[in-house]
């Protein structure tokens, strides 16, 4: 009866065994490794996307397109304002006063074409505090 027990033990391991072979299909990849594969790849998106962008200089941020279209704009603006008080000023500097003020309006004016330059790239740094 013990040999018997061990015979029928062993005939059900090896229909076990069989069911197992039967069950798997040679060549394919198993469901489980799949499902690890796509979490691994989910994984390095998180991980690049939280990268810092490495063209960002440390201790700057990128700038807004939309921010930095308004602030175009304002710089605009005042470009303008400039050209109009430049042009209504006289043509002759006589006096001291008038010198100065050409002066401080065409200096101001340099800045802000300095500034226009700088914005109108198509990345602008900020740096950060």
């Amino acid at each position: 009866s013990v040999v018997s027990t061990q015979s029928t033990g062993d005939r059900k391991e090896a229909k076990k065994k069989e069911n197992v072979r039967k069950s798997y299909q040679r060549g394919t990849v198993p469901d489980y490794l799949k499902e690890r594969v796509s979490e691994w790849k989910e994984e390095e998106k998180q991980r690049i996307a939280n990268l810092p962008d490495p063209t960002v200089p440390e201790g700057h941020v990128v700038m807004d397109n939309r921010e930095k279209e308004e602030t175009l704009s304002v710089l605009a603006k005042s470009r303008e304002n400039l050209l109009l008080k430049l042009q209504n000023m006289p043509l002759r500097n006589d006096t001291l006063r008038l010198h100065n003020t050409r002066n401080e309006l065409e200096s101001k004016l340099g800045e802000i074409d300095d500034a226009i330059k700088i914005f109108s790239r198509p990345r602008v740094f900020i740096k950060q505090e």
